[in-house]
Protein backbone atom coordinates (compact mmCIF):
# COMPACT_ATOMS: atom_id res chain seq x y z
CA UNK A 1 0.00 0.00 0.00
CA UNK A 2 1.12 3.57 -0.75
CA UNK A 3 1.33 5.29 2.15
CA UNK A 4 0.61 9.41 2.10
CA UNK A 5 0.98 12.28 4.53
CA UNK A 6 -2.10 14.23 5.00
CA UNK A 7 -1.81 17.61 6.94
CA UNK A 8 -5.45 18.80 8.10
CA UNK A 9 -5.41 21.81 10.15
CA UNK A 10 -2.71 20.73 12.73
CA UNK A 11 -2.71 17.52 12.93
CA UNK A 12 -0.60 15.29 11.23
CA UNK A 13 -2.07 11.67 9.79
CA UNK A 14 -1.15 8.61 7.50
CA UNK A 15 -3.65 7.40 5.52
CA UNK A 16 -3.35 3.97 3.05
CA UNK A 17 -4.45 4.51 -0.33
CA UNK A 18 -6.44 7.79 0.83
CA UNK A 19 -8.47 5.87 3.71
CA UNK A 20 -8.16 7.35 6.47
CA UNK A 21 -8.22 5.13 9.99
CA UNK A 22 -8.81 4.76 12.94
CA UNK A 23 -10.66 7.04 15.42
CA UNK A 24 -12.13 10.00 14.34
CA UNK A 25 -11.85 13.53 15.44
CA UNK A 26 -14.98 15.16 16.61
CA UNK A 27 -14.21 18.61 15.68
CA UNK A 28 -12.52 17.93 12.73
CA UNK A 29 -14.33 15.22 11.25
CA UNK A 30 -10.45 13.02 10.92
CA UNK A 31 -9.85 9.90 12.00
CA UNK A 32 -6.63 9.46 13.94
CA UNK A 33 -4.50 6.92 16.10
CA UNK A 34 -5.25 7.49 19.81
CA UNK A 35 -3.15 6.40 22.97
CA UNK A 36 -3.25 6.58 26.34
CA UNK A 37 0.15 8.45 26.55
CA UNK A 38 2.19 9.53 24.03
CA UNK A 39 5.87 10.69 25.23
CA UNK A 40 8.25 13.16 23.03
CA UNK A 41 11.67 13.96 22.71
CA UNK A 42 15.25 12.52 21.99
CA UNK A 43 14.48 8.89 22.10
CA UNK A 44 17.26 6.43 22.16
CA UNK A 45 15.61 2.95 21.81
CA UNK A 46 18.26 0.52 22.24
CA UNK A 47 16.51 -1.37 19.80
CA UNK A 48 18.35 -4.07 17.42
CA UNK A 49 19.26 -1.08 15.34
CA UNK A 50 20.31 1.31 18.09
CA UNK A 51 17.98 3.76 16.44
CA UNK A 52 18.42 6.82 18.05
CA UNK A 53 15.24 9.58 16.94
CA UNK A 54 16.64 12.79 17.92
CA UNK A 55 12.97 14.23 17.67
CA UNK A 56 10.94 11.47 18.45
CA UNK A 57 8.35 9.98 20.23
CA UNK A 58 7.11 7.02 21.79
CA UNK A 59 3.24 5.92 21.79
CA UNK A 60 2.14 3.96 24.97
CA UNK A 61 -1.93 1.91 25.27
CA UNK A 62 -2.44 -0.05 28.07
CA UNK A 63 1.01 -0.35 29.41
CA UNK A 64 2.57 -1.54 25.93
CA UNK A 65 4.72 0.34 23.54
CA UNK A 66 2.70 0.68 19.96
CA UNK A 67 4.51 3.16 18.20
CA UNK A 68 8.12 4.52 18.65
CA UNK A 69 9.70 7.04 15.89
CA UNK A 70 10.37 9.99 14.29
CA UNK A 71 7.64 12.77 15.09
CA UNK A 72 7.10 13.25 11.64
CA UNK A 73 5.96 10.27 11.20
CA UNK A 74 3.23 10.31 13.61
CA UNK A 75 0.24 10.20 13.49
CA UNK A 76 -0.77 9.51 17.40
CA UNK A 77 -2.56 11.58 19.59
CA UNK A 78 -2.43 10.71 23.71
CA UNK A 79 -4.85 11.10 26.77
CA UNK A 80 -1.90 12.55 28.05
CA UNK A 81 0.87 13.94 25.97
CA UNK A 82 4.64 14.74 27.67
CA UNK A 83 7.79 15.83 27.10
CA UNK A 84 9.21 18.14 23.81
CA UNK A 85 11.97 19.45 23.13
CA UNK A 86 14.77 19.59 25.89
CA UNK A 87 13.45 16.05 26.92
CA UNK A 88 15.16 12.41 26.35
CA UNK A 89 13.38 9.20 26.57
CA UNK A 90 15.22 6.04 27.82
CA UNK A 91 15.02 2.02 28.66
CA UNK A 92 14.41 1.89 31.65
CA UNK A 93 17.53 0.91 33.58
CA UNK A 94 17.90 -2.46 35.13
CA UNK A 95 20.22 -3.56 38.15
CA UNK A 96 21.28 -6.83 37.76
CA UNK A 97 22.95 -7.63 41.57
CA UNK A 98 21.91 -6.11 44.89
CA UNK A 99 20.63 -6.73 48.46
CA UNK A 100 18.44 -4.36 49.49
CA UNK A 101 17.79 -5.19 53.44
CA UNK A 102 21.22 -3.66 53.81
CA UNK A 103 20.04 -0.06 53.75
CA UNK A 104 19.86 -0.08 57.81
CA UNK A 105 23.49 -0.14 57.59
CA UNK A 106 24.17 1.89 54.64
CA UNK A 107 28.19 2.62 54.77
CA UNK A 108 28.89 0.89 56.92
CA UNK A 109 31.67 -0.70 55.30
CA UNK A 110 34.24 1.86 55.60
CA UNK A 111 36.67 1.53 57.44
CA UNK A 112 36.18 -2.38 58.08
CA UNK A 113 37.67 -5.82 56.53
CA UNK A 114 35.71 -7.91 55.33
CA UNK A 115 35.10 -10.33 57.65
CA UNK A 116 35.15 -7.58 60.60
CA UNK A 117 31.68 -6.03 58.76
CA UNK A 118 30.12 -9.88 57.48
CA UNK A 119 30.36 -11.24 61.26
CA UNK A 120 30.54 -8.07 63.25
CA UNK A 121 27.25 -6.16 62.22
CA UNK A 122 26.09 -7.79 58.71
CA UNK A 123 24.59 -10.60 60.18
CA UNK A 124 23.35 -9.28 63.71
CA UNK A 125 21.79 -6.18 62.00
CA UNK A 126 20.02 -7.92 59.51
CA UNK A 127 19.57 -11.25 61.38
CA UNK A 128 17.04 -8.71 63.80
CA UNK A 129 14.96 -7.67 60.89
CA UNK A 130 11.53 -9.11 60.60
CA UNK A 131 8.92 -8.21 57.91
CA UNK A 132 8.36 -4.94 59.27
CA UNK A 133 12.03 -3.55 59.84
CA UNK A 134 13.13 -5.20 56.60
CA UNK A 135 10.13 -3.08 54.80
CA UNK A 136 11.55 0.38 56.36
CA UNK A 137 15.12 -1.16 55.87
CA UNK A 138 14.66 -1.90 51.85
CA UNK A 139 12.62 1.60 50.82
CA UNK A 140 15.24 3.72 50.55
CA UNK A 141 17.35 1.92 48.80
CA UNK A 142 14.63 1.26 46.26
CA UNK A 143 13.59 5.11 46.14
CA UNK A 144 16.90 5.67 44.97
CA UNK A 145 16.95 3.33 42.47
CA UNK A 146 13.75 4.67 41.14
CA UNK A 147 14.49 8.71 41.28
CA UNK A 148 17.29 7.82 39.45
CA UNK A 149 15.45 5.91 36.86
CA UNK A 150 15.55 1.76 37.32
CA UNK A 151 12.85 0.49 36.57
CA UNK A 152 14.08 -3.83 37.45
CA UNK A 153 16.29 -4.82 40.24
CA UNK A 154 17.59 -8.29 40.89
CA UNK A 155 17.63 -8.56 44.78
CA UNK A 156 19.68 -11.67 46.97
CA UNK A 157 17.94 -11.76 50.05
CA UNK A 158 20.27 -14.53 52.33
CA UNK A 159 19.26 -13.54 55.95
CA UNK A 160 16.44 -16.14 57.28
CA UNK A 161 16.38 -15.60 60.91
CA UNK A 162 12.99 -13.99 60.71
CA UNK A 163 11.66 -15.89 57.67
CA UNK A 164 9.39 -13.06 56.50
CA UNK A 165 12.35 -10.84 56.09
CA UNK A 166 12.18 -11.43 52.85
CA UNK A 167 8.73 -10.38 52.51
CA UNK A 168 9.03 -7.30 54.27
CA UNK A 169 11.54 -6.22 51.26
CA UNK A 170 9.55 -7.61 48.52
CA UNK A 171 6.78 -5.35 49.96
CA UNK A 172 8.39 -2.28 49.59
CA UNK A 173 8.85 -3.69 46.23
CA UNK A 174 5.63 -3.50 45.35
CA UNK A 175 4.65 -0.41 47.29
CA UNK A 176 7.49 1.28 45.32
CA UNK A 177 5.89 -0.20 41.85
CA UNK A 178 9.19 -1.76 40.15
CA UNK A 179 10.13 -5.04 39.03
CA UNK A 180 12.09 -7.38 41.14
CA UNK A 181 13.77 -10.58 40.49
CA UNK A 182 14.00 -11.81 44.13
CA UNK A 183 16.42 -14.84 44.50
CA UNK A 184 15.89 -16.53 48.42
CA UNK A 185 19.80 -17.55 49.06
CA UNK A 186 20.02 -20.50 51.33
CA UNK A 187 23.25 -20.21 53.91
CA UNK A 188 24.08 -22.73 55.81
CA UNK A 189 27.80 -23.89 55.78
CA UNK A 190 29.21 -23.76 59.56
CA UNK A 191 32.72 -22.13 58.74
CA UNK A 192 31.00 -18.74 56.85
CA UNK A 193 27.59 -18.77 58.64
CA UNK A 194 26.35 -18.48 62.08
CA UNK A 195 24.32 -21.08 63.40
CA UNK A 196 20.61 -19.04 63.47
CA UNK A 197 21.31 -18.00 59.95
CA UNK A 198 21.91 -22.07 58.67
CA UNK A 199 19.06 -23.57 57.07
CA UNK A 200 18.18 -27.23 56.29
CA UNK A 201 17.57 -27.59 52.51
CA UNK A 202 13.37 -28.88 52.85
CA UNK A 203 12.95 -26.06 54.80
CA UNK A 204 14.68 -23.66 52.64
CA UNK A 205 13.11 -24.78 49.41
CA UNK A 206 9.43 -24.74 51.51
CA UNK A 207 9.90 -20.92 52.08
CA UNK A 208 11.06 -20.42 48.54
CA UNK A 209 8.09 -21.96 47.52
CA UNK A 210 6.15 -20.09 50.17
CA UNK A 211 7.64 -16.82 48.59
CA UNK A 212 6.90 -17.69 45.11
CA UNK A 213 3.41 -18.85 45.56
CA UNK A 214 2.96 -15.26 47.58
CA UNK A 215 4.80 -12.47 45.87
CA UNK A 216 4.92 -14.40 42.07
CA UNK A 217 3.03 -11.75 39.41
CA UNK A 218 3.46 -9.85 36.37
CA UNK A 219 6.81 -7.53 37.98
CA UNK A 220 8.27 -10.03 40.56
CA UNK A 221 9.58 -13.55 40.47
CA UNK A 222 11.66 -15.99 43.14
CA UNK A 223 14.19 -18.13 42.21
CA UNK A 224 16.49 -20.36 44.85
CA UNK A 225 20.12 -19.32 45.21
CA UNK A 226 23.34 -19.02 47.15
CA UNK A 227 25.58 -16.88 47.90
CA UNK A 228 28.56 -18.52 47.06
CA UNK A 229 29.74 -22.30 46.77
CA UNK A 230 31.65 -22.55 50.17
CA UNK A 231 28.19 -20.37 52.17
CA UNK A 232 26.53 -23.54 51.46
CA UNK A 233 27.25 -27.62 51.51
CA UNK A 234 28.57 -29.21 48.28
CA UNK A 235 25.10 -31.32 47.92
CA UNK A 236 22.31 -28.90 48.62
CA UNK A 237 24.47 -26.41 46.74
CA UNK A 238 23.51 -29.02 44.05
CA UNK A 239 19.98 -29.50 44.93
CA UNK A 240 18.80 -25.52 44.60
CA UNK A 241 20.76 -25.43 41.47
CA UNK A 242 18.03 -28.55 40.29
CA UNK A 243 15.23 -26.75 41.70
CA UNK A 244 15.80 -23.44 39.31
CA UNK A 245 16.30 -26.16 36.06
CA UNK A 246 13.11 -27.79 37.41
CA UNK A 247 11.37 -24.27 37.52
CA UNK A 248 12.70 -22.50 34.55
CA UNK A 249 14.52 -19.79 36.70
CA UNK A 250 17.83 -18.25 37.38
CA UNK A 251 20.72 -19.47 39.86
CA UNK A 252 22.29 -16.32 41.05
CA UNK A 253 25.32 -17.00 42.97
CA UNK A 254 28.89 -14.73 43.98
CA UNK A 255 31.72 -16.30 42.31
CA UNK A 256 33.83 -16.22 42.92
CA UNK A 257 33.00 -15.24 46.94
CA UNK A 258 35.51 -13.83 49.31
CA UNK A 259 35.46 -17.19 51.32
CA UNK A 260 35.86 -18.80 48.00
CA UNK A 261 39.80 -18.35 47.85
CA UNK A 262 39.52 -19.05 51.44
CA UNK A 263 37.79 -22.50 51.88
CA UNK A 264 38.24 -23.79 48.66
CA UNK A 265 41.05 -25.52 48.93
CA UNK A 266 41.56 -25.75 52.59
CA UNK A 267 38.01 -27.49 53.52
CA UNK A 268 36.90 -28.69 49.86
CA UNK A 269 40.56 -29.77 48.16
CA UNK A 270 40.00 -27.96 45.23
CA UNK A 271 42.89 -26.46 43.25
CA UNK A 272 40.93 -24.74 40.95
CA UNK A 273 39.25 -21.85 40.23
CA UNK A 274 34.89 -21.24 41.60
CA UNK A 275 33.91 -21.33 37.78
CA UNK A 276 36.00 -24.52 37.26
CA UNK A 277 34.10 -26.02 40.32
CA UNK A 278 30.72 -24.75 38.66
CA UNK A 279 31.39 -26.57 35.82
CA UNK A 280 32.98 -29.60 37.77
CA UNK A 281 29.99 -29.98 39.60
CA UNK A 282 27.58 -30.21 36.24
CA UNK A 283 26.11 -26.63 37.63
CA UNK A 284 27.70 -23.73 35.38
CA UNK A 285 25.24 -22.99 32.36
CA UNK A 286 22.68 -21.25 30.67
CA UNK A 287 20.63 -20.21 33.95
CA UNK A 288 23.64 -19.31 35.77
CA UNK A 289 24.21 -15.70 36.95
CA UNK A 290 27.24 -14.96 38.17
CA UNK A 291 27.99 -11.34 40.61
CA UNK A 292 31.48 -10.01 40.11
CA UNK A 293 33.25 -12.79 38.10
CA UNK A 294 36.89 -11.16 38.82
CA UNK A 295 40.20 -12.39 39.55
CA UNK A 296 39.60 -15.77 37.30
CA UNK A 297 41.95 -18.16 36.68
CA UNK A 298 43.43 -18.33 32.76
CA UNK A 299 40.96 -20.31 30.97
CA UNK A 300 37.98 -19.69 32.98
CA UNK A 301 36.25 -16.61 30.78
CA UNK A 302 36.14 -19.04 27.85
CA UNK A 303 34.47 -21.66 30.20
CA UNK A 304 31.83 -18.77 31.33
CA UNK A 305 31.43 -18.10 27.33
CA UNK A 306 31.07 -21.82 26.64
CA UNK A 307 28.45 -22.61 28.96
CA UNK A 308 26.35 -19.87 27.87
CA UNK A 309 26.38 -18.10 31.63
CA UNK A 310 25.41 -14.89 32.30
CA UNK A 311 27.60 -12.32 34.10
CA UNK A 312 26.63 -9.59 36.80
CA UNK A 313 29.21 -6.77 36.64
CA UNK A 314 29.42 -4.78 39.69
CA UNK A 315 32.07 -2.11 38.91
CA UNK A 316 31.07 0.59 41.34
CA UNK A 317 32.12 -2.03 44.55
CA UNK A 318 34.90 -2.78 42.95
CA UNK A 319 36.42 0.28 42.58
CA UNK A 320 35.33 1.39 46.21
CA UNK A 321 36.69 -1.51 47.75
CA UNK A 322 40.03 -0.80 45.68
CA UNK A 323 40.09 -3.72 43.18
CA UNK A 324 42.52 -2.37 40.38
CA UNK A 325 42.30 -5.45 38.33
CA UNK A 326 38.87 -4.89 37.27
CA UNK A 327 37.69 -7.04 33.92
CA UNK A 328 34.64 -6.77 31.89
CA UNK A 329 36.59 -6.99 28.80
CA UNK A 330 37.45 -10.51 28.84
CA UNK A 331 33.57 -11.34 28.81
CA UNK A 332 32.59 -8.79 26.38
CA UNK A 333 34.70 -9.52 23.75
CA UNK A 334 34.18 -13.01 24.11
CA UNK A 335 30.08 -12.27 23.73
CA UNK A 336 28.81 -13.42 27.38
CA UNK A 337 25.95 -11.86 28.00
CA UNK A 338 26.94 -8.95 31.27
CA UNK A 339 24.37 -6.53 32.90
CA UNK A 340 25.48 -4.08 35.45
CA UNK A 341 24.89 -4.23 39.18
CA UNK A 342 25.36 -1.97 42.51
CA UNK A 343 26.03 -4.75 45.51
CA UNK A 344 24.15 -3.65 48.80
CA UNK A 345 24.23 -0.14 49.96
CA UNK A 346 26.74 -1.04 53.04
CA UNK A 347 29.40 -0.78 49.62
CA UNK A 348 27.28 0.75 47.10
CA UNK A 349 26.91 3.69 48.66
CA UNK A 350 24.25 5.99 46.61
CA UNK A 351 22.91 3.26 45.31
CA UNK A 352 23.09 5.06 41.85
CA UNK A 353 23.02 2.67 38.85
CA UNK A 354 24.58 6.15 36.66
CA UNK A 355 27.60 6.25 38.91
CA UNK A 356 27.57 1.94 37.93
CA UNK A 357 27.88 2.55 34.16
CA UNK A 358 31.02 5.22 34.52
CA UNK A 359 32.64 2.88 37.14
CA UNK A 360 32.64 0.06 34.25
CA UNK A 361 34.38 2.27 31.82
CA UNK A 362 36.99 4.21 34.45
CA UNK A 363 37.49 0.67 36.23
CA UNK A 364 38.19 -1.47 33.14
CA UNK A 365 40.59 1.80 31.96
CA UNK A 366 42.31 1.54 35.11
CA UNK A 367 42.53 -2.47 35.06
CA UNK A 368 43.77 -2.35 31.41
CA UNK A 369 46.70 0.53 32.34
CA UNK A 370 47.13 -2.25 35.72
CA UNK A 371 47.97 -5.01 33.42
CA UNK A 372 49.99 -3.36 31.27
CA UNK A 373 52.43 -1.85 33.85
CA UNK A 374 52.26 -5.98 35.45
CA UNK A 375 53.62 -7.10 32.12
CA UNK A 376 50.35 -8.33 30.38
CA UNK A 377 51.68 -7.91 26.65
CA UNK A 378 48.03 -7.95 25.45
CA UNK A 379 47.33 -4.09 27.76
CA UNK A 380 50.45 -2.16 25.53
CA UNK A 381 49.31 1.19 25.46
CA UNK A 382 51.28 3.67 23.52
CA UNK A 383 48.85 6.85 23.71
CA UNK A 384 48.03 6.57 20.20
CA UNK A 385 44.86 4.32 20.56
CA UNK A 386 41.85 4.96 21.90
CA UNK A 387 40.80 3.96 25.22
CA UNK A 388 38.71 0.44 25.17
CA UNK A 389 34.96 1.43 25.37
CA UNK A 390 32.06 3.75 25.47
CA UNK A 391 29.08 5.69 27.15
CA UNK A 392 26.95 3.90 24.59
CA UNK A 393 28.47 0.99 25.76
CA UNK A 394 28.09 1.48 29.06
CA UNK A 395 24.55 2.30 28.45
CA UNK A 396 23.28 -0.44 26.76
CA UNK A 397 24.71 -2.81 29.57
CA UNK A 398 22.28 -0.78 31.66
CA UNK A 399 19.31 -1.17 29.71
CA UNK A 400 18.96 -4.09 27.01
CA UNK A 401 21.86 -5.40 28.60
CA UNK A 402 20.47 -5.94 32.01
CA UNK A 403 17.51 -7.15 30.51
CA UNK A 404 19.32 -9.74 28.33
CA UNK A 405 21.29 -10.88 31.75
CA UNK A 406 17.86 -11.27 33.51
CA UNK A 407 16.53 -13.25 30.80
CA UNK A 408 13.96 -10.15 30.48
CA UNK A 409 14.36 -8.77 27.47
CA UNK A 410 11.74 -9.86 25.66
CA UNK A 411 9.39 -7.29 27.62
CA UNK A 412 11.48 -5.18 28.73
CA UNK A 413 15.02 -3.32 27.83
CA UNK A 414 14.61 -1.18 24.18
CA UNK A 415 11.46 0.74 23.40
CA UNK A 416 9.86 -1.65 20.86
CA UNK A 417 6.85 -2.14 20.02
CA UNK A 418 4.63 -5.00 21.58
CA UNK A 419 7.11 -4.22 24.99
CA UNK A 420 6.30 -3.22 27.97
CA UNK A 421 6.54 0.75 28.27
CA UNK A 422 9.02 0.61 31.29
CA UNK A 423 11.34 3.73 30.45
CA UNK A 424 12.65 7.34 31.76
CA UNK A 425 11.90 10.58 30.35
CA UNK A 426 14.80 13.52 31.40
CA UNK A 427 13.88 16.78 31.19
CA UNK A 428 17.31 18.49 30.49
CA UNK A 429 16.55 21.76 30.22
CA UNK A 430 18.11 22.85 33.41
CA UNK A 431 20.73 20.10 33.62
CA UNK A 432 24.03 21.99 33.03
CA UNK A 433 26.09 18.97 32.55
CA UNK A 434 24.16 17.68 29.96
CA UNK A 435 25.00 20.95 27.77
CA UNK A 436 25.36 21.07 24.98
CA UNK A 437 23.84 18.15 23.33
CA UNK A 438 26.13 17.27 20.72
CA UNK A 439 27.76 14.43 23.38
CA UNK A 440 24.58 13.79 25.11
CA UNK A 441 25.60 9.81 25.85
CA UNK A 442 28.72 10.67 27.10
CA UNK A 443 27.73 13.28 29.32
CA UNK A 444 25.11 11.56 30.67
CA UNK A 445 27.84 8.48 31.25
CA UNK A 446 30.55 10.44 32.45
CA UNK A 447 28.60 13.11 34.16
CA UNK A 448 26.72 10.37 36.48
CA UNK A 449 23.37 11.11 34.88
CA UNK A 450 20.68 13.15 35.88
CA UNK A 451 19.90 14.93 39.32
CA UNK A 452 17.03 13.42 40.22
CA UNK A 453 14.32 16.40 40.09
CA UNK A 454 15.31 16.60 35.82
CA UNK A 455 13.64 12.63 36.05
CA UNK A 456 10.29 13.65 34.31
CA UNK A 457 8.85 10.51 34.08
CA UNK A 458 9.78 6.90 35.06
CA UNK A 459 7.40 4.27 33.75
CA UNK A 460 7.00 0.80 34.72
CA UNK A 461 4.36 -0.50 32.13
CA UNK A 462 2.92 2.55 31.35
CA UNK A 463 2.20 3.44 34.89
CA UNK A 464 4.50 6.56 36.35
CA UNK A 465 6.00 5.91 39.77
CA UNK A 466 8.32 8.83 39.65
CA UNK A 467 7.08 12.27 38.63
CA UNK A 468 9.19 14.96 38.20
CA UNK A 469 11.67 13.46 41.05
CA UNK A 470 9.52 12.17 43.33
CA UNK A 471 7.70 8.98 43.61
CA UNK A 472 4.11 9.02 43.59
CA UNK A 473 2.79 7.27 46.57
CA UNK A 474 5.90 6.79 48.88
CA UNK A 475 6.90 9.43 50.82
CA UNK A 476 10.24 10.03 50.94
CA UNK A 477 11.19 11.92 53.95
CA UNK A 478 9.18 9.40 55.99
CA UNK A 479 10.97 6.74 54.71
CA UNK A 480 14.04 8.26 55.88
CA UNK A 481 12.88 9.38 59.13
CA UNK A 482 11.68 5.71 59.79
CA UNK A 483 15.14 4.00 58.77
CA UNK A 484 17.40 6.44 60.50
CA UNK A 485 15.43 5.62 63.72
CA UNK A 486 15.59 1.53 63.01
CA UNK A 487 19.35 2.02 62.41
CA UNK A 488 19.46 3.62 65.66
CA UNK A 489 17.80 1.04 67.34
CA UNK A 490 19.45 -1.84 65.37
CA UNK A 491 22.75 -0.71 66.32
CA UNK A 492 21.97 -0.84 70.03
CA UNK A 493 19.94 -3.49 69.97
CA UNK A 494 22.52 -6.07 68.90
CA UNK A 495 25.58 -3.93 70.38
CA UNK A 496 27.55 -2.87 67.73
CA UNK A 497 28.25 0.46 68.18
CA UNK A 498 32.23 -0.16 68.00
CA UNK A 499 31.42 0.01 64.25
CA UNK A 500 29.68 3.68 64.07
CA UNK A 501 32.38 5.61 62.29
CA UNK A 502 35.30 2.85 62.77
CA UNK A 503 38.50 4.46 62.51
CA UNK A 504 36.86 7.72 62.26
CA UNK A 505 39.80 10.49 62.34
CA UNK A 506 37.31 13.02 63.23
CA UNK A 507 36.04 14.47 67.03
CA UNK A 508 32.49 13.50 67.04
CA UNK A 509 31.50 15.53 69.66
Amino acid sequence: MRLQKIKIGTILIRSFQGLLIEDEDRDEGIKVKKCDSLLRGMVVSMDIERNVFTNGYVAITDGLIVDVGDVSECDYIGQQELGGDGHIIIPGLVNVHGHLVQGCMRGMAEGTTFEDRFFGFYYPMTGACDEERSYVSAMPPILDLVRRGVTTTADDHFTHVHKDSIDGVLRAVRDAGIRCRMARLTINDKDAVPEPFRENLDTALAETERVKSKWEDDFTTVTASTIGITYCETDQLKALWEWTVANDRQFDIHAPAVFDQKYLADRRGWKGGSFEWLDNAGILGPNVIAAHAQNLRPGEADLIRDSGATIALVPDMEQVLGLVSFDARQFLERGVTCGLGLDGPVVAYGHDLWTAMRSFLTGQRLGDEYRRRSGDSTSKWTGEEVLWGSAEQALELATIGGAKALMMDDRIGSLEVGKDADLVMIDRRGETQLSPPAAIIPNLVYGNGPSPEAISRVMVRGRAIIKDGEHVSVDRREAIKSLDALQETLIHEVKVERFVRMRSRYNWV
